[in-house]
């Protein structure tokens, strides 16, 4: 489920909303980065870099595995970082400085790159020269304590090693002079031996005096007697032969060959230690030592860019939080989702094309805006047919909405389509409705007369002129006192409500704020439907509320006019069809032909109800 509403604003339409005030705080930021910067101690910070390589990778007998070789660089920042290397730097550092009594390690700061096997050391101080001295300190300390670490370990594995060797050649010892004694049971067999010896040795010098004699009886001589040695040779290799399978020599001399295998291994093991000890210094391939930083130590602009950059996500936030506590309409048809009711009709704010009165219906019916009225008009007659709703009350959630000039406007344009309309000021605190269509001079007789004295509806109405002969009703307050809650509670209210919505085409009723008045929503109650009035840029959990607060009622909302909309460019484009519309051709004044009064939507509509009951 998508918990995220269409209405929530994004981070960029929230920070156009708030552009100013993103920018005045990203400003305040990078000024007061540059601010602290100016007015604190200047640092100098200097910088050496060290390029390292796992030596066992260059290791002559074998190398590491690749993830050993990836671990090499974090495992030497954590040497460069310890407590050995910064105390082996401050004694280097005292050396060239001796009143230096800073703490190494709050001054530097190591960093790597495990990609590229670079190491970089940071050294902060407000004095260049120490900054540049103690950095070039923990490169040496660092290179000393690994030397010297790779030293130790390698003499140490070599002293074992030699241990083990002595061991082993003990036991060869042992082994040969069980052999001998196995083989010294024979007689025979010690004279094979010796003879063995003899002929091979005889073998050699024959070998050498063949080699000069070259040709001849003399060469001849020694071929035939080389010939009878090596037969003597052959024999007694396969005596040993026939040995081998001895149940008493065979083992000794398998074990024999073993300790041997295994002393070589040794031999070689420490070789290879021998080796890669000398080649531990390998492991930094390359050394850039610090340089004397410049500059005034104060770096203005990077705590000018860190300024910014902090206060851009601080702007960020408190753009997106203001944004969303403050979640507004910018768009007629939003709304619509809110109200899950057709929007019905758009009026642009007065003062976009100079209307300087309340009533543009009446005083200014050429204008776009009276004819969003007419619209509105024509809109609501539609819906309430599909509904059937007669009576509508119409509601905002405050009192600064344009609640009452909607109403007064569009019950106009409903009258000047021959409609009986019917207004009832119902806002018994203000009476604007009524201040609206008759002045400050309020009727004598009104809708409390009506209800608790009986006195005749038509004797309370007041009827308002319209252009072109219409008219509309008003029933305003009345003058009996009357507490409002309790009156538009009563029983007698309520039959009043329910019958008078038979005697007009429409009525429409005027209410306080239904968020800050509790009496509207017992008002609501009585109509058939509710006409919602929203205002560009207000608030969407006002009109939440409101749509909830009808909903609990049970009043259901028949549409909404989404009011002091920017005018549009295309509702700048209609000056012709206005004029058309209110009669500003050629047929301008001419009266119906049949010389009946012009019936409106409402009536034609009743007369249709009528003819399909008979």
């Amino acid at each position: 489920m998508n918990d995220i509403s269409p209405l929530d604003p994004t981070i960029p339409g929230a920070v156009w909303r708030y552009k100013w005030l993103v920018l005045l705080i990203v400003l305040i930021g990078g000024g007061l980065g540059v601010a602290w910067a100016s007015f604190t101690d200047p640092l100098f910070t200097a910088k050496a870099e060290l390029i390292v390589e796992d030596p066992g990778a260059i290791s002559v007998f074998d190398s590491t595995s690749s993830a050993q070789s990836e671990r090499y660089t974090a495992d030497q920042i954590q040497i460069l970082d310890s407590p050995a290397v910064e105390d082996a730097a401050e004694l280097l550092v005292l050396e060239e400085l001796p009143d230096f009594d800073r703490d190494v390690s709050t001054m530097s700061t190591i960093g790597g790159d495990s990609d590229s096997s670079l190491i970089t050391i940071r050294v902060s101080s407000p004095d260049r020269e120490e900054a540049q001295i103690v950095a070039n300190a923990l490169v040496v300390a660092y290179q000393q304590i690994k030397e010297r670490t790779a030293e130790e370990s390698a003499q140490a594995a070599l002293d074992e090693l030699d241990v083990s060797l002595e061991l082993v050649d003990n036991q060869v010892l042992d082994i040969q002079a069980r052999v001998a004694i196995a083989r010294s049971t024979s007689t025979q067999r010690n004279e094979l031996d010796s003879q063995f010896i003899d002929a091979v040795d005889r073998i050699v010098e024959l070998q050498a005096e063949l080699a000069i004699s070259g040709s001849g009886t003399r060469a001849d001589q020694i071929r035939i007697e080389l010939a009878d040695l090596l037969l003597q040779v052959q024999t007694y290799q396969e005596i040993q032969t026939v040995e081998s399978t001895n149940p008493t020599l065979s083992p000794l001399i398998q074990e024999l060959q073993s300790t041997i295998d295994r002393r070589a291994a040794l031999e070689a093991r420490r070789d290879q230690i021998a080796v890669d000890s000398k080649l531990v210094t390998r492991g930094i391939a390359l050394t850039s030592p610090a340089r004397l930083p410049s500059g005034d130590g104060r770096e203005e602009t990077r705590a000018g860019l860190i300024g910014v950059v902090a206060a851009a996500f601080a702007a960020l936030a408190i753009a997106y939080s203001v944004a969303i506590r403050r979640r507004s309409f910018t768009n007629r048809a939003e709304p619509e989702i809110i109200i899950e009711a057709p929007i019905i009709s758009e009026v642009p704010r007065f003062g976009d094309e100079g209307i300087n009165t309340s009533l543009p219906v009446q005083d200014m019916p050429q204008t776009r805006t009276a004819e969003s009225f007419r619209f509105a008009a024509a809109a609501i007659d539609i819906q309430s047919a599909a509904s059937g709703a007669r009576s509508l009350v119409v509601v905002s959630g405050n009192a600064r909405d344009g609640k009452t000039t909607i109403l007064a406007n569009a019950a106009m344009a409903a009258a000047r389509e021959g409609n009986r309309v019917l207004v009832i000021d119902a806002d018994f605190g203000s009476q604007n409705l009524s201040q609206l269509l008759v002045g400050n001079i309020p009727p004598a007789t009104g809708v409390t007369e009506v209800v608790e004295t009986g006195a005749d509806l038509r004797r309370a109405m007041v009827t308002v002129p319209i252009a072109d002969g219409a008219a509309l009703s008003l029933l305003s307050r009345g003058h009996r006192p009357v507490i409002a809650a309790n009156f538009f509670r009563s029983a007698a209210t309520r039959v009043f409500f329910e019958g008078i919505r038979d005697e007009f085409d429409l009525v429409l009723i005027d209410t306080p704020p239904l968020l800050h008045v509790a009496y509207t929503s017992i008002i609501s109650r009585y109509a058939d439907g509710a006409l919602l009035v929203v205002n560009h840029g207000g608030a969407v959990s006002e009109l939440e509320e409101v749509v909830d607060r009808l909903d609990f009622i049970g009043t259901k909302p028949i549409g909404y006019v989404y009011n002091r909309s920017p005018l549009r460019s295309d509702q700048t484009e209609i000056e012709g069809s206005l004029k058309d519309i209110l009669g500003g051709g050629p047929t301008s004044g001419a009266a119906p032909t049949s010389g009946e009064p012009k019936k409106g939507r409402f009536q034609r509509r009743k007369k249709e109800k009528v003819e399909k009951a008979g």
